[in-house]
């Protein structure tokens, strides 16, 4: 039974009435904040009210502080956001956000609703501005009996239009991918250009083509943001294991309220060398087992002393009439596993992993472990981040989130892509 407990809180006159209220003493070990983005579209001058819950659930009490700072973007493609600290943007909103409460002590169950008051300034810049509100916590962490005081935050990102004149305009980059591979997957990456003075949504499709220009797929790519100023990838997969040929991808992405469509493509040779190299072999072999049998079955048929029109080999002895030909020796080659669509090898989901086990993805204990690995992955992603190994935190992202794509897990999906805007 799951016990409601409501918690009135006093506050001054004329303040915001922001709630704590306690659900229940669950203990996952986890701070979370949510939204994880919230977008405003507000005139010079306007002011407008944003709602922030933060839910603790470490199984302790714990002393939140609330913090604003500007971000921006990169023209590092790899990198979403920058955060600057204590700088300011020239396109920063750090100074016009107002949460309720500074600080406040939460007990483990007990979720926070607050307002964030958004003001912004009669002559602000039209276009884009940016800020995150972080709750921070510092605790104590002891290495060789030394306490190093620790800081943890997470954030939720106000990504604010301020009306005026708009200005959406992007380039999009070729299509990156490998020019040659064995197997598929295959990974393509799409790098947008945000020129203009708001932040842009492009999303789209890649389109395959083979060598003789027939479509072979269609591969939907999501909405990612980018902010002005700023180049940002995403990563579709064209998942299909067994092609041969070479292929072109054609990348035809949207923006903007206008629907501005940009369009770039680029060729890949797909060659499964090592099967093709083992049927040639086996063709090789099959054709000399074939040969042999043939003038065998010549030296049995011929009349008189039994000799074939076979070409006389120096100084070997004649055939005798009453030899008893024997049976050639032959080899088998190896035949490649046929495995169906819901069978994988693991370490294509994990590739860091380097087990070639075979397991069945329509299985639900399977379905249910793999699951957890994703999950696994998404937390050394967040230690890594906490240790400031972005590069490390990035490629655990990266792997959690084809395996969740592959497998269909959503929720997981949309977790992934909330961790990556702040890496």
């Amino acid at each position: 039974m799951i016990v409601l407990l409501f918690i009135t809180v006093t506050i001054p006159a004329g303040a915001r009435a922001y709630t704590v209220e306690k659900h229940d003493d669950q203990v996952t070990g986890q701070i979370v904040i949510s939204p994880t983005k919230i977008e405003l579209n507000l005139d010079p001058g306007d002011t407008a009210t944003a709602e922030v819950v933060l839910v603790n659930r470490t199984g302790e009490p714990v002393t939140f502080q609330f913090s604003a700072e500007d971000f921006e973007g990169s023209h590092d493609a790899s990198q979403a956001t920058v955060f600057l600290g204590d700088e300011l943007s020239p396109r920063g909103a750090s100074r016009w956000l107002h949460p309720e409460v500074s600080s406040i002590v939460l007990d483990n169950g007990e979720t926070l609703t607050m307002a964030v008051e958004v003001s912004v300034p009669p002559g602000a810049e039209p276009g884009g501005h940016y800020a995150a509100l972080f709750a921070s916590r510092t605790t104590d962490q002891y290495d060789n009996g030394t306490a190093i005081k620790v800081t943890e935050r997470l954030g939720t990102l106000f990504l604010i239009k301020v009306t005026g004149a708009i200005d959406e305009a992007g380039t999009l980059d070729t299509p990156e991918v490998k020019g040659f591979l064995e197997y598929g997957p295959v990974y393509i990456g799409l790098v947008f250009n945000n020129q203009g003075n708001i932040h842009l949504k492009p999303s789209g499709k890649v389109t395959v083509r083979n060598l003789l220009g027939q479509t072979v797929a269609e591969i939907p790519v999501e909405e990612w943001i980018v902010l002005p100023d700023s180049s940002r990838r995403t990563l579709v997969k064209w998942d299909r294991h067994y092609l041969l040929g070479r292929y072109t991808a054609t990348a035809e992405i949207t923006y903007g309220d206008s629907g501005t469509i940009l369009m770039s493509q680029s060729s890949f040779w797909v060659i499964p060398w090592k099967i093709i190299l083992t049927l040639v072999l086996g063709l090789l072999l099959l054709g000399f087992i074939i040969n042999k049998l043939y003038w065998r079955s010549a030296k049995r048929e011929q009349p008189g002393d039994g000799t074939a029109d076979e070409p006389p080999r120096v100084g070997a002895p004649a055939a005798q009439p009453d030899e008893q030909a024997q049976p050639p020796h032959q080899e088998t080659m190896p035949l490649e596993p046929v495995v169906p669509d819901s069978y994988i090898a693991l370490n294509e989901l994990f590739p860091s992993m380097g087990d070639d086990q075979v397991i069945n993805l329509d299985d639900a204990e399977t379905h249910r472990l793999v699951r957890e690995m994703i999950n696994n992955k998404l937390d050394l992603a967040r230690s890594y981040q906490k240790q400031g190994m972005t590069e490390a935190a990035r490629y655990e992202l990266y792997e959690a989130r084809a395996a969740a794509q592959r497998i269909g897990l959503l929720s997981e999906i949309g977790i992934i892509d909330d961790l990556l805007i702040w890496l």
